[in-house]
């Protein structure tokens, strides 16, 4: 019988993160929670909730915690992880959509597309989106429908296979990195449409720095493509010229 378990970095959310947890828990048969440095009494709200909490009294960025999560789940002997953000902006009661879509797809990463709700998100999201939606595709090699949603499901073949540079897991570039790591490889991405959830949910303001975390993003990007010859036949298909 496959595992799944559901890895959740916090940091920060105690006013969101146990309801997350409560809510993801009858849909996996384990949840673990990374709590990557929080000061605000997260670690004493997942008391009691059956959650592994891996608490960390530094904060190191979301990428780096997880790197972490898929190590311990998959060193654990999980066959999937299904990450999710620990604001609320991610429905765990869509977690069998997930699943059953990983079910006739086992070695594909099945990721949450947004790309039908894009008029439930702030204009400047959906722009950032749009954008990174183009770029990513383009060193992806492939259309990619939502390249920043971070509902997504893992198997443990791709982790097996996938080798990303420990400087590209930073912050929040690994969610990048692993896709265009696992395009390379000829992973195959599937899909499960989800809501953006944003007004009335995420009740504390985004970790993610548009100026700052945006640039570091576009570096990223920028170097997997020149150091692989800027993927013309990518460019092509991300332009939707070719297939």
């Amino acid at each position: 019988m496959k595992q799944t378990v559901a890895l959740i970095p916090a940091h920060n959310e105690v006013l969101t993160v146990r309801k997350v947890v409560d809510e993801t828990i009858p849909h996996v048969d384990r949840v673990i929670v990374i709590d990557d440095g929080s000061t605000d009494g997260t670690l004493e709200t997942l008391s009691g909730s059956g959650a592994l909490v891996v608490h960390h009294k530094k904060n190191l960025g979301k990428g780096a915690r997880l790197v972490e999560g898929f190590d311990l789940a998959f060193g654990q002997g999980a066959d999937f992880v299904i990450t999710l953000d620990a604001d609320q902006q991610h429905n765990p009661t869509d977690i069998p959509l997930f699943l059953n879509r990983s079910k006739k797809h086992l070695d594909s990463i099945v990721l949450g597309d947004r790309s039908g709700a894009m008029a439930q998100m702030p204009a400047t999201r959906r722009r950032g989106i749009k954008f990174g939606n183009f770029f990513i595709s383009w060193a992806c090699g492939r259309i990619i429908k939502d390249a920043q949603c971070g509902m997504r499901l893992y198997p443990a073949s791709m982790w097996e296979k996938v080798d990303i540079p420990a400087k590209q897991t930073e912050g929040f570039k690994f969610e990048t990195a692993i896709l265009m790591y696992a395009a390379e490889l000829n992973v195959l991405f599937e899909y499960v449409p989800i809501d953006a959830r944003y007004e009335g949910y995420v009740l504390r303001p985004s970790h993610f720095d548009p100026f700052r975390d945006f640039l570091r993003l576009f570096g990223l990007v920028s170097y997997f493509l020149i150091s692989r010859g800027f993927q013309p036949k990518g460019l092509l298909r991300s332009l939707g010229l070719i297939r």
